[in-house]
């Protein structure tokens, strides 16, 4: 089932707002069937209108959502008029009162409030000139030293890094040569590590790759991870990204700092006790709601 397969890890990852909306839509559902909602079906009278479905398509894997409308919103169609019908036995047999749903509706609507009220600041404070900034303060800490294009062999003793150079030196492949000796991981791409600069990797092997001439073969180099023979194949500086290619990125860390900048003035006037999470507050974990 497209809504029945999704796991907590996924759940997560989802908006928070979908999952809220979906638990608390049945009150809010019936007074708002309106001409700017159309109808889907109803279920014993209540209805399913396209506002529901676009609620449950935020619940939808990513895998389903490139199938054509009209037959992904008939499938959610089939599945709603499925959850309805058992919610509705559901309630008649109690549920409605069970204090774990109600723990979860206050919980979700909670959240559900939150998340508006946190796009409301994005809203507000998020504009050009602030984007602009970001992306200034990204150029200024852009990395701009060397970076070079680096493959290697990695095997255990400095005598098998003496039989790959012997290889290497009558002519064999680097590419080939990596697959059949290196115990690396990145033995089946032929040893390429890509472009790399000198701070990402361990400083033995930095004094070498970042010493060699383009095509050189290195001598055996020692690191904590084995014997290396290293060789490079070109060199470049990184240009920086133009805005538009990083400009989500940017709203997005712009968004979190904004958010996360009000919860800390709004810690500032709150009455905030903590208590010890101890052992006994643990036992209780599995047994949670």
């Amino acid at each position: 089932m497209i809504l029945s397969g999704i796991n907590h890890q996924v759940t997560r990852r989802l908006a928070p707002l979908a999952v809220a909306a979906l638990i608390v839509v049945a009150g809010w559902h019936a007074a708002s069937a309106q001409a700017d909602d159309p109808v889907a079906a109803t279920v014993n009278g209540e209805t399913i209108t396209r506002n529901e479905i676009m609620l449950a398509l935020e619940l939808v894997p990513a895998q389903f959502r490139n199938m054509p409308p009209e037959q992904l919103f008939q499938r959610i169609r089939e599945q709603l008029i499925d959850i309805k019908l058992l919610a509705a036995k559901g309630a008649a047999s109690g549920l409605d009162e069970d204090p774990r749903i109600a723990a979860r509706v206050e919980f979700y609507a909670m959240r559900l409030t939150h998340d508006y009220y946190a796009r409301e600041i994005v809203e507000n404070y998020l504009d050009e000139e602030l984007l602009l900034e970001s992306y200034e303060k990204f150029l200024e800490n852009f990395p701009t030293a060397e970076e070079r294009n680096i493959s290697h062999i990695l095997v255990a003793t400095e005598e098998e890094a003496g039989t790959v150079i012997a290889e290497l030196q009558s002519g064999a492949d680097f590419a080939e040569t990596a697959r059949k000796f290196s115990v690396g991981p990145s033995a089946p791409r032929g040893g390429e590590l890509g472009f790399l600069r000198r701070e990402q990797v361990v400083p033995e092997f930095a004094e070498v790759a970042f010493a060699l001439e383009d095509g050189a073969i290195s001598e055996p180099v020692k690191t904590q991870f084995g014997w290396h023979v290293v060789t490079v194949s070109e060199r470049r500086t990184p240009e920086p990204p133009e805005l538009a290619v990083v400009e989500q990125r940017l709203r997005a860390e712009i968004a979190d700092r904004l958010v996360a900048d009000v919860a800390k003035q709004e810690r500032l006037d709150a009455e905030i006790e903590l208590f010890d999470m101890d052992e006994d507050f643990f036992a209780g974990v599995n047994a949670a709601p």
